[in-house]
């Protein structure tokens, strides 16, 4: 038997639960990123070749997408706590294992697994906020725990390469052991902290959440509550997303250098700070959500579409005239991508809070993204090499004005499985 989730209404305690699961989210970022800044110097240094590379890494993203899905529904039903750090503690282990390794075959099983394993921590973490925090908490947490993904991958690049510099590619692996196993085992007995300051002192009783309850609402199947809810309709625009948010970043650096002749350095730099830039997305996100869309997910998601949509525009007509011109245009559309993923991977799935399947939607829309980051990072590759860049990118504005249509269709559809319910922030005057 699980324990009971209680809200959580002292301000500081929830603070406090918000770091640890800022915390922890940071510390999988340092054990993903890794790889790739470690890559280089593996092929480099023939133990691993280019191809060899390239499908440790698409093993990573298709486990990672469907352990989304698939820990999704059992955040649902398990503790979030002690799911969160067996996925931190594993993955740390798994990265532990990968420093060991000079076989290409058991360094694609071995972070293949590690993909599930950090697959376990962002479906129970939207769980947390749904249960235990106040209305106004939880969407403001919803927003500045995107802050992890630019910290996150500037803090791995850093150690990667001060790891590097200093004793060899292996390092890279085991220190980011250390940090993601310190960061669980620091996150497991915060956590019981504040679940035992929960049970002691919230008053509250109606509001618990017993295991047993949780099974009576999340008794419907997930594919009525797709189908109910409208969520299938959604699909179109969450795959194309995460073609343009995960995919094309990828594939930012090889444009950058084939267009305009640049050194990798500064293709690199480019591409580096993107995740930065694109933390801006993730607040004008909650900005236009609350000011000026009635805080609709759908019809937010169309605004930042069709600003995608503008810029892929100018980037076709004018993509080599300026670097410059080209990054920042790029910035845009990977910032208005990430406004896209918070609404609907951050934001949506609390809708789902009466059902129980806040975390089943969540690591449902995750996965739905993720698939279209795989897809993308091998079919941007085949369209490059047989079309052109030009052809490529006329590609990417075709199926961005899709997604903003099926958004403009769906904008005014109130999307929860149950009965028809005011949104939840409606009431809720978020502060920056």
């Amino acid at each position: 038997m699980q324990k009971n989730l209680n809200r959580i209404h002292d301000s500081h305690t929830q603070d406090v639960l918000f770091l640890l699961c800022w915390l922890v989210y940071f510390a999988s970022y340092i054990g993903r990123l890794n790889y790739s800044s470690a890559m280089p110097v593996m092929i480099g240094g023939s133990v691993i070749t280019a191809s060899q590379a390239g499908f440790i890494s698409m093993v990573y993203f298709f486990a990672y997408g469907a352990g989304q899905f698939l820990n999704g529904i059992l955040a649902d039903r398990l503790h979030p706590g002690k799911m969160i750090f067996a996925g931190l503690f594993a993955s740390g282990l798994l990265n532990l294992a990968m420093g060991f390794l000079s076989n290409f075959g058991m360094m694609a099983l071995f972070w293949c697994a590690n993909g599930y394993t950090q697959a376990m921590i962002w479906p129970p973490i939207m769980r947390i906020f749904a249960k235990m925090m106040t209305e106004e908490k939880k969407m403001k947490y919803c927003i500045h725990i995107t802050s992890t993904m630019a910290v996150g991958t500037l803090a791995s690049y850093l150690l990667s390469a001060a790891m590097i510099a200093a004793a060899g590619w292996r390092y890279v692996f085991y220190a980011a052991s250390v940090c993601m196993c310190a960061a669980a085992l620091v996150f497991r007995g915060g956590f019981a902290k504040v679940e035992a300051y929960a049970q002691k002192y919230e008053e509250n009783e109606s509001e618990k959440l017993v295991e047993g309850n949780e099974k009576t609402v999340s008794a419907m199947p997930f594919s009525q509550v797709l189908v109910s809810s409208g969520l299938v309709f959604l699909l179109v625009p969450v795959v194309v997303h995460g073609v343009l948010k995960d995919g094309v970043t990828s594939w930012v650096p090889t444009y950058i250098s084939e267009t305009f002749l640049a050194s990798p350095t500064i293709s690199i730099l480019v591409t580096t700070m993107l995740p930065v830039i694109n933390l801006t997305g993730a607040y004008a996100a909650q900005f236009m959500y609350r000011r000026y869309f009635g805080r609709q997910e759908v019809k937010t998601a169309t605004f930042f579409f069709l600003t995608a949509t503008g810029a892929l525009f100018l980037l076709w007509r004018f993509s080599a005239v300026n670097m410059f011109l080209t990054a920042g245009l790029l910035s845009v559309i990977t910032a208005s991508m990430m406004a896209v993923n918070t609404l609907f991977v951050n934001l949506l799935p609390l809708h789902f809070e009466r059902e129980g399947r806040v975390s089943t939607v969540s690591g449902f829309l995750n996965a739905m993204a993720y698939l279209g980051c795989a897809i993308s990072t091998y079919g941007i590759g085949v369209l490059v090499q047989h079309a052109g860049w030009d052809i490529t990118i006329f590609g990417w504005l075709l199926i961005t004005a899709a997604a903003m249509a099926v958004c403009f269709v769906l904008k005014n559809k109130p999307f929860t499985a149950g009965e028809k319910e005011e949104n939840i922030c409606e009431q809720i005057d978020l502060k920056k």
